[in-house]
């Protein structure tokens, strides 16, 4: 595993051209010195949202941080598909779209190999789903607008997980568009939940804030729905990431008590797309406390914390992921690699194409005198080469 690859290496490279230290790229940041001291030295593993904050105050983009692709990396269909999908969005075909009745247990199909991080699949389908939803737009209105967000968000998706930020980002603005054609304000807010994260990752932390903050002002007042109070639990746990992102642990807290009162009220389920629920928010503080530098909590959530039967698979991985950042943080290789391997068995796909999954191979790696033979199987199944 080279160290040129190590988004550590990568910052301190850059930063040391720019002429800045470590006091004067954190503050620039507004991150933590210790957290980015140690990132540098490989011995923490940050978030995307981080990793975008400070790509963002070196002035580069996320993908220069995270160092060149591998080979199988450079001829995914992903970031082609979704580039096809986000040009068809300005130029619908000139086609005859099929019925709602008939798209809408597909878009059913998408949103549920997306939680899956079945992303195969949905590149399969995406391309026709999302022209014949274009063209149904302008035939049924509001319902098929309602389908395209979903579609769109799936893009979104595809987008992140792989790192192609800038694709991310501009399939949020077009699910904005099409949920303002949607006629649910619910929904609305969920995109803009989505969007927060988008630009988050892009190092417009400032934006996502204010989007977030808005955004939950916007539907406070209809929190006596139950459906209103999911987005709300959501929308909460958005900022408390945003805030500790910032290294904010006061607003950090402010909104995950706010988010596990609505959790426990609305229970864990998927509402419009999103899960929610008592479980979701502990795993986003789960992250939030590995980001605050919060270790002995990092590490408590990390080991009480039990996933239910039957729960999404992409959030699986992502628990299995921070617990992994957790130990990581308490300079516990061996017991990461171990969350790794529960990361991989729960979402093949998610592994091998996150980004974040291959900075912490390679911060645990940093960690280890010599890599491991689980390690170094788990690196080469990541695309990881030695």
């Amino acid at each position: 595993m080279k160290k040129s690859d190590e988004v550590g290496a990568n910052i301190a490279r850059i930063r040391n051209i720019r002429g800045m230290t470590q006091h004067q790229l954190a503050a620039l940041a507004n991150v933590g010195r210790d957290y980015l001291a140690h990132v540098e030295r490989g011995k923490k593993a940050p978030t995307a949202v981080w990793v975008g904050v400070v790509a963002a105050a070196l002035g580069v983009d996320a993908c220069i941080l995270y160092g060149a692709e591998s080979e199988a990396e450079q001829i995914d269909r992903i970031a082609p598909t979704v580039r096809r999908v986000l040009a068809a969005v300005e130029f619908p075909p000139d086609i005859d779209a099929e019925p709602l009745e008939v798209l809408r247990p597909q878009v059913e199909q998408v949103g549920k190999w997306r939680h899956a991080a079945a992303y195969a699949k949905i590149v399969d389908v995406l391309p026709d789903l999302v022209d014949q939803l274009l063209v149904a737009g302008l035939r049924d209105g509001a319902p098929a607008y309602a389908l395209l967000t979903s579609v769109l968000r799936a893009a979104n998706t595809l987008g992140h997980k792989t790192g192609h930020y800038d694709l991310s980002l501009l399939a949020t603005n077009y699910m904005v568009s099409a949920a303002s054609q949607a006629d649910d304000p619910l929904l609305l807010a969920t995109t803009q939940y989505v969007k927060s994260a988008a630009l988050a990752r892009v190092g417009a932390t400032e934006q996502a804030v204010r989007l977030t903050d808005r955004t939950i002002s916007e539907v406070e007042p209809l929190a006596d729905d139950e459906t209103a109070a999911a987005v709300l639990c959501a929308l909460h746990m958005r900022r408390a990431g945003l805030a500790s992102t910032a290294f904010d642990a006061d607003t950090t807290d402010t909104h995950f008590a706010e988010a596990h009162i609505l959790g426990e009220r609305v229970g864990d389920r998927q509402v419009l797309g999103t899960v929610v629920g008592p479980t979701n928010v502990r795993l986003f503080e789960l992250s939030s406390a590995v980001d605050l530098g919060r270790v002995p909590k990092a590490l408590e959530l990390a080991d009480e914390t039990e996933l239910p039967t039957g729960y999404p698979r992409e959030r699986q991985a992502h628990f299995w992921l921070d617990k992994a950042r957790a130990h990581l943080s308490a300079g516990d290789p061996d017991r990461a690699i171990e969350a790794l391997a529960n990361a991989k068995e729960a979402a093949p796909e998610y592994f091998q194409k996150s980004r974040a999954v291959k900075t912490a191979i390679r911060t645990t790696a940093s960690q280890q005198r010599r890599a491991s033979g689980s390690l170094r199987a788990l690196a080469h199944y990541a695309g990881i080469s030695d």
